[in-house]
């Protein structure tokens, strides 16, 4: 019998020796670098959003490493399946380790399933992801993710300059498509009216490859292109979508 995920003979089962010790080893390696994640994602940039009702504002951080908080919730969900995949006793209030913990030990059981090629593939994609932004390259930027075979695109400042760049998969990508999709689905998660001061959005956005100065923004608001919705501390506010629509007029 033939390994469903390499081809290597296997003794009577589904999966060989070598890929079930594979996915249990990702199973693992998300379950004891997500503590660390969450330190990484719980870097942020505080932000204004309107609350419903009343039209009153309050601070709502977005946070400052989209990508490394769309990951962790990513790798939250994923465990949160996997425990009702084994039917294991959890609550809403579990930390996801422990729920990759217990799977990563019944991995034999989760290859039985139907849908355990999906399972070995997102727990590859994860850890890869999560070893990525626990070591990160020092000359790159994470700016989004292709659309093809949703990989981390990760450019250096040349490549984003460049306005072009080429994913693994061989798919020809506009920076500004891929960085603007990843503002859509991750710092704009709240909605399209997600706003900040002048230097919080700058910090937000430089993170991910788009470089916009403090001055820049505030100048726009001198010159009467940017408006402004709100005060904090002081300090005007603004739509980070609205400062995104302004750079690429």
């Amino acid at each position: 019998m033939a390994c469903r995920q390499c081809g290597a003979p296997t003794a009577g089962t589904t999966y060989c020796h070598n890929c079930t010790t594979m996915t249990m080893n990702n199973l693992r390696s998300l379950a004891v670098g997500l503590p660390e994640l969450r330190l990484i994602a719980a870097r942020k940039a505080s932000v204004t959003a309107r609350q419903h009702g009343g039209g009153n504002r309050s601070v709502a951080p977005i946070p400052l490493n989209m990508t490394a908080y769309q990951l962790q919730t990513d790798i939250i969900r994923f465990a949160g399946m996997l425990g009702k995949a084994l039917a294991l006793r959890y609550n809403r209030h579990m930390p996801a380790e422990r729920l990759l913990n217990a799977a990563s030990k019944r991995t034999p059981a989760l290859l039985q399933r139907r849908d355990a090629p999906s399972i070995i593939s997102v727990a590859r994609r994860y850890e890869h992801r999560l070893a990525m932004q626990l070591t990160p390259p020092d000359d790159r930027r994470m700016i989004g993710v292709c659309p093809v075979c949703e990989r981390d695109l990760w450019c250096t400042d040349s490549e984003i300059a460049g306005q072009w760049i080429a994913c693994t998969c061989g798919q020809a990508l506009k920076v500004r498509d891929v960085q603007e999709q990843h503002l859509l689905t991750c710092a704009l998660a709240d909605g399209i009216n997600s706003r900040g001061t002048a230097a919080g959005i700058s910090k937000l956005l430089k993170v991910n490859g788009i470089d916009v100065k403090r001055w820049t923004i505030s100048q726009w608001k001198k010159r009467g292109l940017l408006a402004a919705v709100g005060t904090q501390d002081g300090k005007p506010v603004y739509r980070v979508w609205d400062v995104w629509r302004l750079m690429n007029r």
